[in-house]
């Protein structure tokens, strides 16, 4: 073979070896400013003091009330319980909910004092489950995946959801934060993770938007 015709062959091989810039191109970013949203969430607040509601999206805001927190049941398979919310906006990593309420299939007696109004909330208190098969690098469908299976990435199980804080949101979409995975169960399985989904995240951490929200706490949202 020729020594132009060898070094092209070369070039090309290295060249086809190499991330695309799609692959490597950090995760979109959260609308700047308030957006519109529509998906339910479940507040994975552990302090006993609750999550405080805000005013606006920030801790300058004044504190309108407070959501529980995680509920545990002293059962011998204990059963977490987590306020559900509706989500109507998006802002700088806090999220404007409503509607907020216990779960009465997993909550025995009556429902726990809450605030009930509109206000805002950190996205690092909130999760969501997931029905989509890959988190993509833009709120589109037809987006690069970034975290993906053979199977699905299985967004909608309890090691996503006890692993997930909420970025942001457009529409039906949610920018969700996965991560970081204790030493003794590690990162699910099978997951095929593109250099996209760590690219300025904190190390152990993976990031991509997902749609197909399912509110449904009590059970799986197979088929939802």
């Amino acid at each position: 073979m020729p020594r132009t015709a060898a070094l092209t062959l070369a070039t090309t091989l290295l060249l086809a070896s190499l991330p695309s810039p799609a692959q490597t191109a950090a995760v979109a970013p959260a609308p700047t400013g308030e957006s519109a949203c529509a998906f339910g969430a479940f507040v994975a607040e552990t302090d006993p003091a609750g999550l405080n509601v805000r005013a606006g999206p920030g801790t300058g805001h004044k504190v309108l009330g407070s959501l529980p927190p995680v509920r545990h049941s002293q059962d011998e398979s204990p059963i977490r319980a987590m306020v559900e919310v509706e989500v109507v906006a998006g802002d700088n990593g806090w999220f404007k909910i409503q509607g907020a309420r216990d779960n009465d299939a997993l909550i025995e007696g009556p429902q726990r004092p809450m605030f009930k109004g509109s206000g805002w909330v950190s996205g690092r208190k909130l999760t969501v489950k997931s029905q989509a098969a890959a988190g993509r690098q833009r709120p589109d469908a037809a987006a690069p995946v970034v975290i993906g299976g053979p199977d699905g990435a299985g967004f909608d199980s309890d090691s996503f959801v006890e692993h997930a804080r909420l970025l942001g949101c457009k529409g039906q979409w949610v920018l969700v934060e996965y991560g970081p995975w204790s030493g003794e169960t590690g990162e699910p399985s099978a997951l095929q993770i593109a250099p996209a989904a760590r690219a300025g995240v904190e190390k152990g951490r993976m990031r991509a938007w997902v749609n197909r929200i399912c509110a449904i706490q009590e059970t799986s949202c197979d088929g939802v």
